[in-house]
């Protein structure tokens, strides 16, 4: 709930916006409700339907396959079982005669098969062998009699489909091995192997099926790739993550990948080995049939959606047409304009709001006028009642009294001290003159700090540094006076040692800054939180008179957003800042203002 009201705190619309919003949302909302059902259903629909055709295809394709391998094997084991070929793989006599006998018999073996597919036959012993195309180095019988194929031929009697991926020197990719060993009397004389290429699989598939973009993987049961259209990495495995997907579908035999999206679906074929058959296609076929639909209901849909949109303007504008009205005069009373009312006579809620907002109206400007008769008196009153405390006039007579008679005796510390003080409260009395010049101010400081001089010698030093920009600007009298006076009593007296006293003022945009800063025995922040929470009208502790006094005269002639900053840290100093509004000189105001 209060992230709602933030929000709405943000954004900023008016009411005809937020009307024309929500018959636009009255409007849209629907379209866009039927077109996400039209596309979800359709969508299923679709999907289900391409699952369908997938599987049918990979049906057909595996029969295929099937099929085209044991067209291989019977070739294969017919040509193992020739009398004429074991005769000639165990005759020594006629051998280049014989040996183009048997050539003769590889290539009729494999007349009208696939282009690419070659023959070899090998004897056991190494000492012979024949092939239609390059014999590949794995086939060395004398290297390898115990290892891949031979291994297999060796201990199998009958035929051996052997998963057998690899590029022959020319170039050409194969993708499957299929063997049988040729035997005399219970003994292996030879072997007859054939191996299939990439383009036999290319052409079974593509002879399987009509949809478009269909891709094929063949792995065997140690998910060794044999023949890949989907993945296209160069990996000789299938990568775990793909493994894990076959694991996890196995009573569906199918699932969805989503990067890119396409459907998959396999199966097993069981052949000596078992053989995973992998179909791949694209959905992005699917989708865009399905965006065929949606497209067509977004079109009607936003037809209808931009007659609403035209309409409404003109229906929201008559709706809040009184609603303007009073929001124009509102807006004038905000800049001022209190006598501004909405000339409306309704009937309806409009009108009830704008009769009480004119009522409403006349009763403010009526306390108004009395607030501000009665703060107005007020504010002279406490801005006297403050000045007073510092506005001893029978002690001025007095101490003129005692410089002339410190002079008759020659005592001239009393008579500057006396002469010096004497200043200072003749300013004080003097209530014609409520605002002076900084100048004038810093003139007064300076008078209270040559009577410190004489009273404490040499115990600080004092640098004053006041921006000449600010020096005709008026402040309110003894503003800064008072800070000082506080500064040397409460932290310099007590420091043990020299001290120093800033006196800074500045300006700041359009403020006055004064920093008084001392270097001496500071406070804590228990004794700091006392001060700034002394009520200046107590005497409870009569030291903050003249910081409490100083604050609430600046507060009350400038503002709440005006006044003392009192910092301090203990056995390190204190820092009070005097903010004030910078209000030049001007030249009616020669003599001061009077409260």
């Amino acid at each position: 709930m209060r992230k709602m009201k933030e929000l709405n705190r943000k954004i900023h619309l008016s009411f005809f916006a937020k009307l024309y919003i929500s018959f636009a949302v009255i409007s849209i909302v629907p379209v866009l409700s039927f077109s996400i059902l039209a596309y979800t259903f359709s969508f299923r629909n679709f999907m289900v339907d391409l699952k369908r055709q997938a599987n049918t295809i990979l049906e057909n394709s595996m029969t295929n396959l099937e099929h085209t391998i044991e067209e291989y094997e019977m070739a294969i084991s017919y040509f193992s079982l020739d009398e004429e070929v074991i005769d000639i793989l165990t005759s020594h006599e006629d051998f280049e005669q014989k040996r183009t006998k048997l050539y003769q018999k590889m290539y009729i073996l494999l007349a009208g098969k696939a282009k690419g597919v070659t023959m070899h036959v090998i004897k056991a012993d190494g000492s012979f062998n024949l092939s239609t195309s390059f014999l590949p180095e794995m086939y060395d019988v004398q290297k390898h009699s115990d290892w891949g194929i031979f291994r297999e031929l060796n201990r199998s009697d009958s035929m051996v489909v052997y998963p057998n991926h690899f590029t022959s020197s020319f170039g050409k990719t194969f993708c499957m091995t299929i063997a049988h060993n040729i035997k005399k009397n219970g003994q292996i004389i030879g072997y007859c192997i054939i191996d299939i290429p990439e383009n036999v699989f290319q052409s079974v598939f593509t002879s399987s099926g009509s949809l478009q973009s269909v891709s094929y993987t063949v792995i065997d049961q140690n998910y060794y790739i044999l023949y890949d259209q989907i993945f296209n990495t160069g990996d000789k495995f299938l990568s775990s993550e793909f493994r894990n997907a076959l694991l996890s579908s196995k009573s569906s035999k199918s699932f969805y990948l989503e990067k890119p999206k396409r459907l998959i679906a396999w199966n097993e074929m069981e052949k000596d080995i078992l053989f995973i058959v992998i179909l791949s296609v694209p959905v992005d076929l699917v989708e865009m049939n399905n965006n065929y639909i949606v497209l067509t209901t977004l079109i009607v849909g936003t037809v209808a959606i931009l007659l609403c949109l035209a309409l409404s303007p003109v229906i929201v504008r008559a709706l809040t047409r009184p609603l303007n009205e009073i929001v124009n005069v509102m807006k004038k009373v905000q800049q001022g304009d209190t006598n501004a009312r909405v000339p409306m006579q309704k009937d309806d809620e409009f009108g009830f709001i704008a009769d009480n907002f004119n009522r409403a109206l006349d009763n403010m400007n009526t306390l108004y006028e009395t607030n501000l008769e009665k703060q107005n008196r007020l504010r002279i009153s406490e801005i006297k009642a403050l000045h007073a405390q510092i506005n001893p006039h029978f002690l001025y007579n007095t101490l003129d009294s005692i410089k002339w008679l410190a002079k008759l005796n020659g005592v001239e510390d009393i008579v500057v001290m006396v002469s010096q003080l004497g200043r200072l409260l003749k300013n004080s009395i003097n209530n014609q003159k409520d605002t002076i010049p900084i100048r004038e101010e810093i003139n007064l400081v300076k008078s209270y700090l040559s009577i410190q001089k004489i009273r404490y010698g040499d115990k600080f030093e004092v640098d004053i540094c006041v921006d000449e920009d600010i020096m005709e600007c008026v402040v309110p009298k003894f503003i800064i006076q008072p800070l000082v006076e506080n500064a040397i009593i409460h932290g310099i007296e007590n420091k043990i040692g020299n001290a120093k006293l800033i006196i800074k003022g500045t300006k700041q945009r359009d403020t006055i800054i004064f920093e008084i800063m001392d270097d001496g025995i500071g406070m804590n922040e228990e004794e700091l939180m006392k001060l700034k929470q002394m009520d200046y009208k107590t005497d409870d502790h009569k030291d903050s008179i003249g910081i409490k006094n100083v604050d609430k005269r600046i507060k009350l002639y400038y503002g709440q957003e005006y006044g003392l900053d009192i910092q301090s840290k203990k056995n390190v100093g204190t820092t009070t800042r005097i903010i004030m509004p910078f209000m030049p000189k001007k030249e009616d105001e020669r003599g001061g203002t009077t409260l």
